[in-house]
Order: C-alpha cells, then sequence, then structure tokens
C-alpha cells in the first residue's frame, strides 16, 4: 500500500510535467506557425537600419534589429522584427525577412537555425511529459511492471542516443557548427 507522501509526490511530479507538457505544446506551436510564415510569407530583402535593446524576463540584454525594405505593394516599410536576438547585429547588413500577407506588421528574419531548436526541443519536452504523467499514476496504480520496462527503455534508449552523437548526429552537429558559426 502507498503512504500519503508517495501521492503528494506523484501528484507534484504529475503537475510538474503538466506544466512542461503545455510548454513543449506551446513552443511546438510556435515553430508550426513560424513554418507556416515561412512558406506563405511574403519575402524581402531588407537592410538593418537599428537595433533597439531590451531586457527580457531573466534580465539578459535582447537586440530588435529594425529593418527597412520594400513591401509586395512596392511601398517602403521600416519596422522593426517580431523577434528579438541575443547579439547586437550590425547596421547596415542585408537580411531576407518574411511577412504575413494579411499582417505586414508582424516581420520575422528568415534563417534556418531558428526553427532547427524547436523542432528539436518540443518533441522531447511532450514525450518527456507525457512519459513523466504516466509513470507516477502507473505507479499508485500498482503497474511496477511499467516502471521495469521503462528503465530498461531509457538505458537502450540512451545508449542509441551516445551512439547517434558518435556517429551521423555528431557529424550533422559539426557541420552546422562550422556552417553557422
Amino acid at each position: 500500500m502507498h503512504g500519503f507522501w508517495d501521492y503528494v509526490s506523484a501528484a507534484a511530479v504529475a503537475l510538474f510535467e503538466v506544466a512542461q507538457l503545455a510548454i513543449g505544446i506551446a513552443i511546438f506551436r510556435q515553430t508550426i506557425e513560424r513554418a507556416t510564415l515561412w512558406l506563405r510569407g511574403h519575402r524581402a530583402r531588407a537592410t538593418i537600419t537599428s537595433v533597439g535593446e531590451e531586457r527580457d524576463a531573466d534580465s539578459h540584454r535582447a537586440f530588435r534589429p529594425i529593418v527597412e525594405f520594400i513591401g509586395a505593394t512596392g511601398k517602403p516599410r521600416r519596422i522593426a522584427l517580431a523577434e528579438t536576438v541575443t547579439s547586437r547585429p550590425h547596421i547596415g547588413a542585408r537580411i531576407t525577412v518574411v511577412y504575413r500577407p494579411d499582417d505586414p506588421e508582424h516581420v520575422d528574419a528568415l534563417g534556418i537555425a531558428k526553427g532547427l531548436g524547436s523542432l528539436v526541443v518540443s518533441p522531447i519536452l511532450v514525450v518527456v511529459g507525457v512519459v513523466a504523467i504516466v509513470l507516477p499514476i502507473a505507479y499508485l496504480l500498482g503497474l511496477d511492471g511499467v516502471l521495469s520496462w521503462s528503465e530498461q527503455a531509457s538505458s537502450a534508449t540512451f545508449d542509441w542516443l551516445e551512439e547517434a552523437l558518435d556517429g551521423p548526429l555528431g557529424r550533422l552537429r559539426a557541420v552546422l557548427s562550422d556552417w553557422l558559426g
């Protein structure tokens, strides 16, 4: 039989993982929105004309580039990018931007690196969140076989991940590091 603290700790873990699951789903939703913007949005070559400095939630410096470009209507546009960046961009740099046809005020820099992290992180958060919600509940229901299976599965997963990081993923990581600087 399980004691009071078993239930409290299982509930705490489940609540924490529900929050993690929600964060993973939000990141995944944002990634899908960004991919849709990149696929369906209007593209333009822009010049960074100035940079605003802000503070993020943790009081770290963040920079919001302000760009100028010619929109699809032929009118010049000057607007701040929707997303901040962590390093100060060079004024005068040329970048490709993408914006919504129905909302030209939402302008994002086009770049592959921004989407890669979200595509990797969000599925991990969702899967770990679901597993970590199910395992405490299974334990409280007396399904101890699930826990021993999960230990074997996690061991096999870590072995596979270690092999992958030494092999093809390691090479991909090195290529991306060289390519993105």
